[in-house]
Formats: C-alpha cells, structure tokens, sequence
C-alpha cells in the first residue's frame, strides 16, 4: 500500500515529461477558471452596456470603429452584440471565451519556452505568471476586449513565422507575405495587440543570444511596411465612408522621441509593480524595479566584445517603448493595462529571468522567489475578483432593481441622476482605482444609462412575455445630481443614492 503513493507520483513524472504541453494546457485552463470564478457573475461593463443595445439598432454603429481605424472590430462587435448575445447575463460566455484565448497564448509561450531549453517547470510558472498580470485580468473581466487575446495568439505566431523568414528557411517569402496580412489584419482591429510578434526575438535573444542587428534591421523594416499598408487602408476606408476619423488616430512623428522618454518615466513605472499595483504598490514598485535593473546589471557583468554587447543591451532597453509604438503613434495620452500587454509580458520576463537566474546560485533565494511568484498569482485572482467583476456586478445588480420599479406602462418623462468619475474613491468604498478598468463603475459615463435602461426593459419584457416598443431615447434623460430637475411629470431614478446603499453593504 505504501508503494500507491510513489507508484503515482512517478506516473505523474513520466506524464509531464513526455506529454508536457497537454499537461500544462489542462492545469492552466483549470486554474484560471478557478482564479477567474468571478467572470461567471452577471454584469455589463462599460462599451458593453451600450453595444448589446445599439449593435442591432444603430445604423450607423460600424462608424464609430472606422473612425478609429478598427474597421474589423466593429464588424465582429456588431456579431457578438447584435446577434450571438441577446441579455447582458449572456456576456459572461464572450467573457469565458476570451479566458480561453489568454489560456491558449500562455500554451503558447510555455511551448515556445520549452523549444529554448527552459526546464518545464520554469516555463510553466512564467507562463501561468502572464495570466495574472493586470492587461489578462482586464481580458476576462470586459468583454468589450474579448478580441485581444485573440489577436495576442495571432501575432505571436506572426512572430514563429518570421523567425523562419529571416532565417531564410523553406518558403519564406509566402510566410512574409502572410506574416504582414496577419498584422495588417491585426491593426485592423485592435492596434496595440499587433506587437505580441515581437515577444519570439525577445526570448530567443535571452535565452539562446539569438541576436544579431540584421534580424533587428528586418524587423524594423517588416513594422515599417505594415503600418504604412495599414495607413493607407485607413485613409482610404474613412474617405470611402465619409467620416472624419477620431483624435486618437491623429499622427505626431515629431513628438514620438518626447513620448519615448515619457513612456520610461510613465508606463514603466506602472508596469514594473505587476500583479500588486492596487494592493501595496510602493513594494511591488521596489521589488519590480529591483529585479528589472537587475537583469539588465547582470548582462553588463557578461559582457564581451564592446560592440556587440552595446548593440545586445540597447535593443532589450528600446524593444520596450517598441513594443508600445501603435500607442506611442497615437494622439490618445491615456496609460491602460488593455493596451500595453506585450510590453508588460516582456518586462516580466525580465524580471522572471533575474530572479531565475539569481536562484540558481542561491537556493534560499529559490523558496523566496517562488513565495512572490504565488503572492503575484493571488494578487491577479484578487485584482480581477474583487477590483473588477464583483464590482460590476454589485452595481449591475442594484440599477437593474432600481430600473425594473419603473412602471410598465409608464409615461412619464425619466430622470436619471448618474454618479461622477471616481465615485467609489469619493465615497470610501474604495481606496485606488487605475484608468477605466479597475475599482470603476459603468453608469459614470453619460452614455451608459440609456442604453443600458433599455436593454434592461427589453429583457424585462421579454421575461414577461410582452411584445411592446422600450422607451425612446428623448424619454430619458441623463443628469449629474448639481443640473437635475423636477418638474412634478418625470421619474426620477437617483444613481447615486441607489448605488451608495448597494456598497454599503
């Protein structure tokens, strides 16, 4: 009987070793369905408040997206909202499915990792490490973003292939040529994801000094030929539809340098907490910042020949704000965890490989290192569970109740008082908040209330049985509480005394 115990643990070994990938895919999807429980609550964030109301309604809801040169993303949000999700507790299957994306991108750089010589199980914890960082808990958390793990699996292959281009192996030019209609595709539908290519010739550089300054040459021609391509498709798509395009898209080359320096005094400093940016950031920021200057000190002591080691560091230093370049192109000035995942991926593996590196000298340092590898595991379950998916749903919740005491055949005019930016910060329940994503309510925004009103009578209706027009949008109005009225003939829904009630609890 004693022997079971061994004679299992054994079968275990040979299982990961000869089947290591499946493994790992299994154990991963598992736990972060588990780590993630939260996605499974019902709730509609922000853009998907009123895109599962506008989607099929809205003639002119493409507009917006070729705007903003994201042509493709309206078409597959006018899918998703308008014809695949009909409630709003139906977002959590998108939600589930972009889960499943970021599951199979870690897969992905754990198989990648194994092909550079990384033990199993190194690979495996930086892999599983990258679906707790803040941009992956945004990914399950909204599903308004549901298409970037998509496209980070996408261009990471992009990356394998043009790996082999520039290797000049079998067939190279058809890879090329399918490498830029992949990206090319990409930029048209979520910019910032597109550089997820970049993340091969980073780790293959680190770990098997695949680096040479012609691979680097090519790389910067190949981002050169597919952003002028994608340009011109965007040019000539909001000339064709006759709409103006969006501030964000507006191009400033001059400045590009200037938002270089700032992106090392800005985002750097937000993405070198990691997973602990909300709860102790200053120690997240010292340990983070330790590690990273670390690694880059320890290729300083190896150095060899001056010119090369020279070339070696600068591109690990500049591939960073690279990896950035579609955010740093663009007029927008606003930092967010859903645009800057490959340049948060590869500054974890910087700061993974130090402390990988340092513990193979110390074994103490081992226990330790592993010890923060699990706090940062739960610090990514809490950032997601308790920052963003009970909050939605927790005020999901209370505005449905409030709007389903609206009368059925009600005539009257409707007020709704909505609540300011930073309402939980201002109210206590909550001590920090980061861009739009984390510790944010939805109802803030002008443009939610209405949609989402609507959306909810219809479910109502539905509910009931009762085929009847909603609301018009010129029965509803939206207020903050200082430019609210009364004039005896409205229904006035009061946001903030609703949603102050609902967190206090």
């Amino acid at each position: 009987m004693k022997s079971i115990p061994k004679k299992i643990i054994d079968t275990i070994k040979i299982v990961i070793n000869t089947q290591p990938i499946f493994v790992y895919g299994i154990v991963s999807l598992i736990g972060c369905i588990l780590l993630n429980i939260g996605i499974f609550s019902d709730y509609a964030f922000l853009d998907a408040n009123e895109y599962i109301w506008t989607a099929s309604r809205n003639s002119n809801f493409l507009d917006e997206f070729i705007a903003g040169g994201r042509p493709l993303l309206g078409l597959i949000c006018k899918f998703i909202y308008g014809s695949l999700c009909t409630t709003i507790a139906s977002l959590k299957w998108v939600r589930l499915v972009s889960l499943l994306g970021c599951v199979l991108f870690s897969i992905q750089i754990f198989s990648f990792l194994l092909r550079l010589k990384m033990k199993i199980y190194e690979s495996a914890l930086f892999s599983f490490l990258i679906l707790t960082i803040p941009s992956f808990s945004v990914y399950y958390g909204w599903s308004a973003t549901s298409e970037i793990p998509i496209l980070l699996n996408i261009n990471f292959l992009v990356g394998l292939l043009l790996m082999k281009v520039f290797d000049k192996k079998k067939n190279w030019l058809i890879n090329y040529a399918f490498s830029l209609l992949l990206v090319i595709g990409s930029l048209c539908i979520y910019q910032a994801a597109v550089m997820a290519f970049l993340i091969p010739f980073v780790f293959s550089s680190i770990l098997i000094r695949n680096f040479s300054i012609k691979k680097i040459i090519s790389l910067l021609i190949f981002i050169g030929i597919s952003f002028s391509i994608y340009l011109i498709i965007f040019k000539l798509s909001i000339y064709w539809c006759g709409i103006e395009p969006s501030n964000r898209t507006n191009l400033d080359l001059i400045k590009l340098p200037l938002k270089v320096i700032i992106f090392y005094l800005r985002e750097m400093r937000v993405l070198l907490h990691s997973s602990g940016f909300l709860i102790w950031p200053f120690l997240f920021l010292v340990i983070g910042a330790y590690c990273f200057l670390g690694f880059l000190y320890s290729f300083y002591q190896k150095r060899t020949e001056i010119p090369q080691f020279f070339f070696f560091i600068s591109w690990l230093i500049l591939v960073l704000p690279l990896s950035y370049l579609p955010n740093l192109l663009s007029a927008q000035k606003f930092v967010c965890s859903r645009t800057i995942a490959p340049t948060a991926i590869i500054i974890l593996f910087y700061q993974f490989y130090f402390l990988r590196q340092q513990s193979i000298k110390n074994k103490a340092l081992k226990n330790s290192s592993l010890g923060l590898a699990l706090v940062l595991i739960t610090l990514g379950s809490i950032n997601l569970n308790f920052y963003i998916t009970k909050i939605h749903n927790k005020e999901y919740n209370a505005i449905k109740t409030a709007f389903n005491k609206v009368p059925i055949n009600n005539t009257k005019k409707i007020i709704i008082i909505k609540p300011k930016h930073l309402f939980l910060q201002e109210y206590k329940f909550y001590k920090r908040e980061s861009a739009d994503e984390f510790s944010e309510i939805s109802s803030t925004r002008t443009w939610v209330p209405i949609p989402l009103f609507n959306q909810l009578l219809k479910e109502r209706y539905d509910s009931l049985g009762i085929e009847k027009n909603v609301f018009s949008k010129n029965k509803i109005e939206v207020y903050e509480l200082e430019d609210a009225y009364d004039d005896n003939n409205s229904i006035i829904i009061n946001l903030i005394d609703v949603l102050k009630k609902e967190f206090s609890k």
